[in-house]
């Protein structure tokens, strides 16, 4: 079952130049990466009415499938439309 979080995090990239997330902080709780499970980016346009939709309007997400050391899957994303590109964990799958 899942359970959908939805909230900004902090991550920390691996140090071997990969730019994949070693580990991750939310809500005071460090998680380290122990798997990358999956990977994939998100192009789609969301809830954007059929006429407005143009390269703008997509999103522009990188997703990640991750197992972590407290033994639980979690999926976050890097929302790359924002100029500051925000870290979001998305939801824990169990």
């Amino acid at each position: 079952m899942a359970e959908f979080l939805s909230r900004p995090i902090s991550v920390q990239l691996s140090a071997d130049g990969s730019r994949e997330p070693a580990e991750f902080t939310a809500d005071g709780e460090t998680y380290r990466v122990v798997e990358i499970q999956s990977m994939w980016q998100d192009y789609g346009f969301g809830g954007t009415h059929p006429a407005a939709r143009t390269w703008r309007t997509r999103r522009h997400r990188n997703y990640y499938r991750l197992r972590c050391d407290d033994g639980h899957t979690y999926e976050i994303y890097l929302d790359r439309a924002s100029k500051r590109r925000e870290w979001y964990l998305y939801r824990r799958i169990d």
